[in-house]
């Protein structure tokens, strides 16, 4: 597998989008493999592993070890006994992206630990209102969307479902004074038709046919599709819509 592709082993995978500046991608890999802490099974001490670097793309894990209690009967006894167990998150960096997918506990350390090696704070993207707005108008049809209204209102919060042009034909937001939470449709990729949700905390979610291999461009021009002015156009051959 390159470095530059992502094997979907189920029909679908979730990604966090995080807001890094990346100019050089070579050394911020090398500030990783100096600074950072390395993952140790034998200290227990969360950090990265299995890092490279290639082609402008920084790919690897960040893991940690997580006790846990599990409460059985021992001679009619009901007693507890701890455990331990490995949790990891996989994470990707390029000049135009920083995502990770797995565990959110690893998340959130790998979050704190690039913050303190580049000194800058580092945390989810928030897609703005309209990010999401103009997401949902280039989409080849809207699924569902989620809304908002202002508190005084009397119904604050609507997820409208089925097949919409647009959602501000429907009179249950404030038409001036809403936000939206997330939006699902479908969209024309480079790698053919999917289906994506995009959360405004930073939560993209792909469903695709199973086995699909994801490449990073193709994430670009996703991202660019969310937070560009102007729609990327996607090229290449279509697959059957999932």
């Amino acid at each position: 597998m390159l470095i530059n592709e992502i094997e979907i082993a189920g029909s679908s995978i979730s990604l966090k989008c995080w807001a890094m500046k990346v100019t050089d991608v070579d050394a911020t890999f090398d500030t990783i493999m100096k600074k950072a802490d390395m993952f140790s099974i034998e200290t227990e001490l969360p950090g990265f592993h299995d890092c490279d670097c290639e082609n402008a793309i920084i790919r690897g894990f960040y893991s940690v070890v997580i006790p846990f209690e599990i409460e059985h009967l021992v001679e009619g006894i009901t007693t507890k006994t701890l455990f331990k167990r490995i949790e990891s998150c996989e994470f990707i960096i390029s000049e135009k992206l920083v995502l990770t997918f797995g565990k959110s506990g690893p998340m959130k350390l790998l979050g704190t630990a690039l913050s303190a090696l580049t000194g800058e704070h580092v945390d989810l993207v928030e897609f703005e209102f309209h990010h999401l707005n103009q997401l949902q108008e280039r989409m080849t049809n809207i699924k569902s969307i989620v809304l908002t209204n202002p508190k005084e209102k009397e119904v604050r919060r609507a997820r409208l479902a089925g097949h919409m042009e647009n959602y501000t034909e429907y009179n249950i937001i404030d038409p001036r004074n809403h936000g939206i939470d997330s939006v699902a449709g479908l969209i024309d990729t480079p790698l053919g038709p999917m289906t994506i949700t995009v959360g405004k905390k930073g939560s993209i979610r792909l469903n695709v046919k199973k086995g699909l291999i994801m490449t990073i461009e193709c994430l670009e021009w996703i991202l660019d599709l969310i937070t560009s002015e102007t729609a990327p156009k996607a090229a290449g051959a279509q697959q059957p819509v999932f």
